[in-house]
């Protein structure tokens, strides 16, 4: 025959043992208490704060203009190439003008739509907005933004403005470079999409 166990469980009122509960003993629901929130994040770097426009927009970091810089740079290098070699266009003046007008086109349409994102401002969550009213700065603004650095790139000695233009951010204090001054426009953070 199975032997078979018994168990008797016992329960005992709260304060049974001697009056006042013990320190392992359960206490009713009605006395929970969430735990304190955890203390918010900690800022960047001692006294930095995100910089804003007149607008109360989040300004972009020069970090991110230059990420998205470069990303925009090898696409417009690759598929200008891919032309050149199309067209059998490579090392001619001609192929120079077309790497002008497709990396103008790109940066104008882009730029310049609602949007205001080109594929590596996409990327990297920042656009370009009108610097007074934060709409779309339309693809003609947009077009001078470019033209007044890509031109001066085709001139040798021009680099200089160039180098000069793409550091502006860093001391500016709307981290305008010299071709957002000229179009009005500035580049702002967004979430990326």
């Amino acid at each position: 025959m199975p032997h078979r166990h018994r168990v008797v469980i016992q329960s005992q009122p709260l304060g049974a043992l001697g009056g006042a509960a013990g320190p392992d003993s359960l206490h009713p629901m009605s006395d929970y208490r969430a735990p304190p929130p955890p203390p918010p994040p900690p800022p960047g770097p001692a006294g930095a704060e995100e910089t804003v426009d007149d607008l109360g927009r989040p300004l972009a970091a020069w970090g991110q203009r230059l990420g998205a810089f470069v990303i925009d740079e090898l696409f417009v290098y690759v598929v200008v190439e891919l032309a050149k070699f199309a067209l059998g266009l490579r090392h001619t003046f001609a192929g120079i003008l077309l790497w002008f007008v497709m990396a103008a086109g790109y940066y104008a349409v882009l730029n310049g739509s609602e949007m205001g994102q080109t594929f590596g401002k996409r990327a990297l969550g920042i656009q370009v907005r009108d610097a007074a009213s934060s709409g779309p700065i339309g693809v003609q603004r947009a077009a001078l933004r470019y033209v007044v650095v890509g031109m001066f790139r085709l001139i040798f000695f021009f680099g200089l403005f160039t180098l000069l233009d793409g550091l502006w951010p860093l001391w500016d204090p709307n981290r305008q470079a010299l071709h957002d001054k000229i179009a009005g426009s500035v580049v702002v953070r967004v979430t990326p999409s």
